[in-house]
């Protein structure tokens, strides 16, 4: 029997609003990765002008070049957190990765009569992560004698350190927690959101961080980081760079948890892999 010859559909080009040519995508590209860090791929210019094109309309300009030539412009500053927070994604929910949560329970515990314990979770977007980390320590330590537990919540997108800040979300998102945990850790309002008790908004210090930056403002040591799925969104170069400058804050025994689709293998002079994305230094010869 004679197959049939596959049909041809016809590719459909759909009209764009504004044009947006590809050197238009590749001066977008450039300055994402010099300012953040991001390396866009090319598959990803359908997206950004997706997430640009509302910044265009609202500022009423002529088209994409328009916008780049702001960007690039002395008056352009104040533009480039709002192109940021555009372009930078922010999935998260409460204990994402759950089994991350368990190790950090039981790596606290072993903290028990030091006083202090610290943890950073350097890409905080919206605040579940750093609310997650707060709650684990907390149950990890449920007696009077609990350490200080302070954590650092840093992200390069202002808008969404605000939402964490206030520690409000929606019924459907706070129904993700553990059992008993609602009722334990968040205050249901009138309007039905649920907003963190005051013992877990106090306990996290919301701040904005770019992490290709030269200079971090912190000065202390953790004894854990969370850096999860942000690194997938720099080149090699650019992680190890971080990887390496990560190491002095990390307290001897301290561990950095990353995510799932991350691994970081090319770091070995740094840290080395304990299981399960969890990562320790690796020790000096």
């Amino acid at each position: 029997m004679n197959k049939l010859p596959p049909i041809q559909l016809p590719k459909i080009e759909f009209a764009r609003e504004f044009t947006f040519s590809d050197a238009d995508f590749e001066r977008v590209r450039k300055i994402i990765y010099k300012e953040a860090g991001i390396s866009l791929n090319p598959s990803k210019k359908d997206m950004v002008y997706g997430r640009l094109v509302r910044r265009i309309r609202e500022l009423k300009l002529a088209g994409f070049s328009a916008y780049v030539d702001l960007l690039e412009s002395s008056g352009g500053k104040r533009e480039f957190e709002q192109f940021v927070n555009a372009l930078t994604t922010n999935l998260t929910f409460f204990f994402r990765e759950e089994h991350h949560f368990p190790i950090l329970a039981e790596h606290l515990k072993k903290k028990t009569g030091t006083g202090e314990i610290s943890i950073w979770c350097s890409a905080a977007s919206t605040g579940e992560e750093p609310y997650s980390l707060a709650m684990t320590a907390l149950e990890a330590f449920p007696g009077a004698s609990r350490p200080n537990i302070s954590i650092l919540a840093t992200d390069l997108d202002t808008s969404v350190l605000e939402t964490g800040r206030k520690g409000i979300y929606s019924a459907d998102k706070v129904a993700r927690l553990p059992p008993g945990h609602a009722v334990k850790y968040f205050d249901k309002l009138p309007d039905g959101n649920y907003q963190a008790k005051a013992l877990l908004r106090n306990m996290i210090t919301f701040s904005r961080l770019n992490l290709i930056e030269p200079n971090w403002p912190i000065r202390k040591t953790f004894d854990a980081i969370f850096c999860r799925n942000v690194m997938i969104y720099f080149d090699r170069e650019t992680q190890h760079k971080i990887l390496k400058r990560f190491s002095p804050l990390l307290k001897p025994d301290g561990l950095l948890f990353v995510g799932h689709s991350e691994n970081f293998y090319f770091a070995a002079d740094t840290f080395r892999l304990r299981g399960k994305t969890v990562y320790e230094h690796t020790p000096k010869t």
